[in-house]
């Protein structure tokens, strides 16, 4: 269920025989990922990743003897492939509908992994870049991102210690037979993973974060450096340009030759540059 007035779509779910409570719980988004599981029920928030990749949806699952629901607002063809593969095993799972919302629910966590994998590449071009064009990144950008997903690791964080809660003692619930156990304990483990997963990505992001800010200050260090061995190289010229600024008479008169501007205005500048490239040289600071 895609979309529609929240009237028509308790109309709806009440007919589906979900109480006026689930109805209502159904309908509310921005909540935090849960997992409600009883003998005649199970109420899931999880979420769904967009085929780019990009963000995830916040997804609801209602299952109950008669039926799987799930409601989100996005894409109404984002659950096509899923729907497809679902079709497939339906036939078996109609009398385990625990098991059958259990596999569904491993479908959905599928989609998150395919966004984690298309994280790591772009965490691999991050570092690439870091290392090649670190003043091409734009930090503001960067931390934004990185700050994302460290939201999305706490929710899925949270998300692991429900689905462990709601799946403690699971095969004590009355009814409940031995598969939708199985199914439903493999989901918690792959949730746990998932959620590891998201973790280190969140550490790398913070390794790239302070590598950035490391070749920053690196790449300043350089030039800074450049910038002081040109300031020596010019700095006895500057004192020569100053001495031989001043007026006073004896100075001018004396160097109103020929000799005077070419040995002082030229060869001397010349020599003291040689002469201080040379030093740096020798001191290994060029």
């Amino acid at each position: 269920m895609v979309g529609g007035s929240e009237v028509g779509r308790a109309k709806f779910l009440g007919e589906l025989g979900f109480d006026p409570a689930d109805v209502v719980w159904g309908q509310r988004f921005g909540q935090a990922g849960s997992l409600v599981i009883d003998r005649q029920r199970l109420l899931a928030v999880s979420w769904l990743a967009e085929r780019s990749g990009r963000n995830f949806i916040e997804i609801h699952i209602m299952g109950s003897k008669k039926c799987i629901l799930t409601l989100w607002n996005g894409d109404p063809s984002a659950l096509d492939e899923i729907h497809k593969h679902f079709a497939e095993r339906a036939a078996k799972l109609e009398k385990s509908p625990l098991a059958a919302a259990a596999i569904l629910l491993q479908f959905l966590l599928g989609t998150l992994d395919a966004a984690i994998s298309e994280i790591d590449g772009r965490i691999e071009e991050l570092r690439t870049q870091i290392q090649h064009e670190p003043q091409s990144i734009e930090f503001s950008g960067l931390a934004e991102r990185l700050q994302r997903l460290q939201t999305v690791w706490l929710d899925v964080d949270r998300y692991s210690s429900a689905v462990r809660t709601g799946i403690i003692g699971i095969e004590a619930l009355p009814g409940i037979d031995q598969h939708a156990a199985t199914e439903l304990n493999d989901y918690a483990e792959q949730v746990e993973h998932l959620e590891q997963r998201l973790q280190e990505r969140t550490r790398w992001g913070a390794d790239i974060v302070n590598g950035y800010a490391t070749a920053i200050v690196q790449r300043q260090a350089e030039q800074i450096n450049r910038l002081t061995v040109v300031s020596i190289i010019f700095l006895p010229i500057t004192f020569l340009t100053g001495f031989f600024g001043m007026n006073f008479g004896w100075l001018v008169g004396s160097e109103g030759s020929k000799t005077a501007f070419v040995g002082l205005g030229l060869v001397l500048p010349i020599l003291s540059v040689v002469g201080t490239v040379l030093w740096l040289k020798r001191r290994r600071l060029m």
